[in-house]
């Protein structure tokens, strides 16, 4: 997408022309997680603005729009394009764009005359965020509100309905996978789990299909995981209760969203009113796959993560003293007047060059990796002082137990609803894609 669908004839320099990328707020949390700025930079993206601002005129330039198929993306689509804003704008929708919609940007573009401007459209069928390698979220945050409100009407329902299965259909064709669906009968699994059928069949119909085309072919045939949906009230305590581990942790108290976190600024200490120093201003760090320490201690019970941190820090300690102690040797070696040949004095120099260079970058990395975390552990440890996050940990497992104290209960409720005006429980709608198995998503 990013190089404007190249093909195998299609020379270097025209897939790797500047461009603009252009998205609306769903289609940037798809990209959040995946690419950086400075990774967007290395493919070519000079910018990326969202769809709805107020963007200037970039003549001679390319323009990349990914984007939802949406009434409202059309029309600012099609005034892009009657504004001249790009030299070019490669379309790319996150899931299947309907007739009606396209019709009504081809309309607005011919009554612009401006349908040169538009250069390639693309069903992209990406219609959900790739978290991590087996874990995706289908970005909906109000999906269990819309499905279980009394006083929600049939089409707001079918529209819910329609997401959940857009964003299924898009993981499918990205796995390259043609699932087995059970859900249970009645509700809205059933009705998620019967639309996905019914689009599924539709589309393997056609002889050249997404399952049809490349490697993903024999997959989907070879191939056929199982894709469990229940309702969400099917296991709803689930989603209620709290984790004492490193992961989970910090997206409740420190709100992970998308892959990044964010801390507050540290005023403790500074009179009201001064300004903050560098060191006081909020800070944001990015945990992903790619962070040994977030893959290795994610499911590790907070206690043991400092541990963890102080173990990886003395591996680190104990590898720079390697290094180190190589120079050392080697000066010792010249202060006793040992006489080494030139040419073997100069190999182990450079032996000892070598390794060191090699090493440093890989060592100065870990190093970032583990300030990091302990930045992160730190900021838990001082927001569960505060809150007295171990008591309700503790009190959760009592309850599981059956032998809570039901008026210690009572009196906690009391208090969360004083200070906050109401207990705030977010049901995220997201799936965990394992290699074998297509494991169960909640609706």
């Amino acid at each position: 997408m990013l190089h404007l669908h190249s093909t195998a004839g299609t020379t270097k320099e025209q897939s790797d022309l500047y461009k603009v990328l252009i998205l609306d707020r769903f289609c940037k949390d798809v990209i959040a997680p995946l690419l950086r700025v400075n990774e967007l930079r290395s493919q070519g993206v000079t910018l990326h603005l969202l769809l709805e601002a107020e963007r200037q005129q970039i003549p001679d330039v390319p323009a990349v729009y990914f984007v939802q198929p949406t009434t409202a993306n059309i029309e600012r689509i099609a005034q892009d394009a009657a504004q001249s804003l790009y030299d070019a704008m490669h379309i790319n929708f996150a899931t299947s764009i309907s007739s009606r919609l396209l019709e009504q940007l081809a309309v607005g573009v011919i009554k612009a005359n401006a349908v040169r401007r538009i250069a390639k459209l693309y069903d992209e069928y990406l219609s959900f965020i790739a978290l991590e390698p087996s874990l995706f979220s289908l970005g909906l945050p109000d999906c269990y509100l819309n499905l279980n409100d009394p006083a929600a009407k049939d089409i707001q329902i079918e529209a819910a309905v329609s997401q959940i299965v857009d964003g299924l259909f898009s993981v499918l064709v990205t796995l390259g996978v043609v699932p087995i669906i059970r859900s249970p009968k009645g509700g809205a699994a059933e009705h998620v789990a019967a639309a996905l059928e019914n689009k599924l069949r539709d589309h393997l119909k056609a002889r050249s299909n997404l399952f049809s085309e490349g490697t993903s072919a024999l997959a989907a045939t070879l191939s056929r995981p199982l894709l469990v949906i229940f309702d969400r009230n099917f296991d709803l305590s689930v989603m209620l209760q709290h984790c004492w581990s490193y992961k989970p942790l910090v997206q409740d108290v420190l709100g992970l969203k998308l892959n990044r976190v964010t801390l507050a600024p540290d005023t403790a200490g500074l009179p009201p009113g001064a300004s903050l120093l560098p060191q006081h201003q909020k800070k944001s760090y990015d945990v992903d796959d790619k962070d040994f320490f977030w893959e290795s201690a994610g499911a590790l019970p907070f206690p043991k993560v400092a541990e963890e941190v102080e173990t990886q820090l003395q591996q680190y300690k104990a590898a720079v003293d390697e290094i180190n102690s190589k120079t050392a040797a080697q000066q010792q070696a010249d202060a006793d007047g040992v006489v080494l040949d030139h040419e073997e004095m100069l190999k182990r120099n450079t032996q000892n060059l070598m390794s060191a260079v090699s090493s440093l970058p890989e060592l100065q990395e870990k190093k970032k990796v583990l300030d990091k975390h302990t930045n992160l552990a730190t900021a838990l440890l001082s927001a569960i002082k505060a809150r007295g996050l171990d008591g309700l940990y503790n009190l959760e497992e009592d309850l599981l137990m059956g032998k809570a104290d039901t008026a210690a209960l009572n009196k906690l409720l009391q208090v969360q609803t004083q200070h906050t005006g109401c207990l705030d429980f977010t049901v995220p709608v997201t799936g965990r894609v394992p290699r074998a198995v297509l494991q169960t998503s909640y609706v």
